[in-house]
């Protein structure tokens, strides 16, 4: 019997090839699938913006138009540019000092400089109503000897000054570590030459240092006036009216939720404006972070050092050391036994949420990024940078908005009565975990295309040549080498969710809190001391998680630096 011929080596290599490329179609429709499911939310709410519906909404819709919107939009500038201001002025000397100068207890100061970001600006703001109430008796004698008219003025100046401070001393930790990763780089070696030629520090900072962290800052600044969008919890506590709370009470108090989706369409619209801004003004220039050839910190004496622990225990000191003393005084003062069990439930629905939502956005991120890396396509790549960009650009009442219009179209393909339906329609837990997935999705993407960025396309190459297919490649050398970077985008995911109050609000069932919503139910109801036991549990948490990120997730980049 003849034997059947022997395939040649082309096409061997041929049929290989073959393999390859259907494993990747496989993956890249797989990374499509999942992309635009995470974009639907946010396309529901473009759509509403861009084409609204016709119908008993067009009344309500010129009322908040004419009354509420052009307030809203003041409201909401005036706070995200005095809270950019504050947070460069407390962020910045704190970074030049740790990344240029060499002081005893400065890696202490690193971290504890990270920490305030795991104080919510919601609880900042509960534990500062004692100092803003020991201020009425002023704003009193104003209206005594001013008149109405000039206490109102005051009275409004000093809630956004405190709203100000506020955000400023928990959100200045973005600035400050995007400048320290740009302080930390080449830039060194450039302000040691210019002080070489004769510049003194203040020349050298701001024609130096400064331009080549510009970059930098704005990426920062702009997580900033993120989270100022997109906080409910502090502004309504203090009574601003942000676009976020008008949202809030279109939906809720006027009762239009065609209305609501509309105003969160347009002020995403506004955001995405801000990104583009953002990208075009980075361009093509990055963070400079090479470590060859730097030359080694000035050591600081006895006074420069005690300037440097002043410059850097400020912000730490209003951002975290002020809330946590309050926050503790209030629960010694009004511990309850009783509230014990209402604190394991939250903390455990905070748990189970935390945990699901960051193995979602894992999972989800690795499958975009990893078909970003292998792909050739451009398609392939802008979806990732998309995915990367449109969740944590939605503030979370925007993305409760389009979560619940996409609800809305799904209940006319399922139907209620059918299992499907019933799943998708009544489990509010579900919506949930989806909005807070798609939000934070981009942390988990982001990560994980900058850590793959340090791996040489040469690895894959020579993986390739010996036959492994890219799934394989990823799995074998890419995750291990990601590990890191993904353990810091999993706690950092994590605290956000913890952290997260407006979603949570909104797409929450009604017996299910998390450590936000008793918190914020509290202090809605008036018992603002009796937030403090919630609220410790919630920082304590948040706290654990950044440390770890910062001494262990990151600690073998800050070893390569001199």
């Amino acid at each position: 019997m003849q034997e059947p011929p022997k395939a040649g080596p082309d096409a061997l290599v041929r049929s290989r090839n073959g393999q390859i490329r259907g494993s990747l179609l496989s993956w890249r429709t797989l990374a499509w699938l999942c992309a635009l499911t995470l974009f639907a939310p946010v396309v529901c709410v473009l759509w509403e913006a861009i084409v609204p519906g016709h119908g008993s909404d067009a009344g309500s819709w010129d009322h908040v138009r004419a009354n509420l919107l052009w307030p809203a939009m003041r409201d909401t500038a005036i706070l995200v540019a005095g809270v950019c201001l504050f947070s460069v002025l407390l962020g910045v000397p704190a970074a030049w000092c740790i990344s240029t100068l060499q002081f005893r207890g400065r890696g202490l100061l690193s971290v504890l400089l990270v920490l305030p970001l795991a104080v919510p600006p919601y609880v900042a703001a509960f534990a500062s109503t004692e100092a803003r109430e020991a201020f009425i008796p002023t704003l009193v004698q104003v209206r005594l000897e001013m008149g109405v008219d000039a206490y109102l003025k005051v009275e409004l100046i000093h809630r956004f000054a405190w709203l100000i401070l506020i955000f400023s001393a928990v959100l200045y930790p973005y600035v400050f570590l995007a400048c320290r990763s740009a302080f930390s780089g080449s830039s060194r070696r450039l302000a040691e030459a210019s002080r070489a030629l004769g510049a003194g520090g203040w020349a050298t900072f701001r024609k130096i240092n400064l331009p080549l962290a510009r970059p930098a800052l704005v990426a920062g600044l702009f997580l900033v006036a993120m989270e100022v969008i997109n906080d409910y919890g502090a502004v309504h506590h203090l009574g601003i009216n942000t676009m976020t709370v008008t949202i809030f009470r279109t939906w809720f108090s006027l009762g239009e939720l065609e209305t609501a989706r509309r105003l969160a369409g347009w002020m995403l619209l506004g955001i995405f404006t801000l990104v583009l801004l953002e990208q075009w003004q980075r361009g093509r220039r990055g963070f400079l972070s090479g470590q060859e050839g730097i030359p080694p910190r000035p050591k600081c004496g006895l006074v420069g050092s005690i300037i440097c622990w002043l410059v850097c225990m400020i912000p730490v000191t209003l951002g975290l050391l002020v809330p946590l003393f309050i926050l503790v005084q209030w629960w010694r003062a009004s511990t309850r036994p009783d509230a014990a069990p209402e604190i394991f439930a939250a903390a455990r629905n905070s748990l189970f949420l935390g945990v699901g939502v960051t193995l979602a956005c894992l999972i989800l991120g690795l499958v975009i990024a990893g078909v970003a890396r292998f792909t050739k396509r451009r398609s392939d790549r802008l979806m990732a940078h998309g995915s990367g960009i449109a969740g944590y650009a939605s503030p979370g009442a925007v993305m409760a908005a389009g979560v619940f219009a996409l609800a809305a179209a799904l209940r006319a393909w399922f139907p209620p009565d059918s299992w499907l339906g019933a799943r998708l329609l009544s489990d509010s837990l579900l919506w949930l975990g989806f909005g807070l997935t798609a939000r934070y999705v981009a942390i988990a993407i982001q990560m994980a295309r900058q850590s793959q960025s340090l791996i040489p396309l040469v690895n894959d190459s020579a993986s390739s040549t010996l036959g492994r297919s890219p799934l394989q490649s990823f799995i074998s050398i890419h995750l291990p080498l990601m590990r890191p970077a993904l353990a810091g985008a999993a706690i950092l995911i994590f605290v956000d969710v913890c952290k997260e109050l407006p979603l949570c609000l909104m797409l929450r069932t009604f017996d299910f809190e998390t450590l936000g919503t008793w918190t914020w139910g509290l202090a809605d109801q008036g018992q603002i001391w009796a937030t403090a036991a919630p609220s410790l549990v919630l920082i304590l948490t948040c706290l654990l998680g950044l440390t770890l990120v910062e001494i262990f997730g990151w600690r073998h980049q800050r070893r390569r630096q001199p």
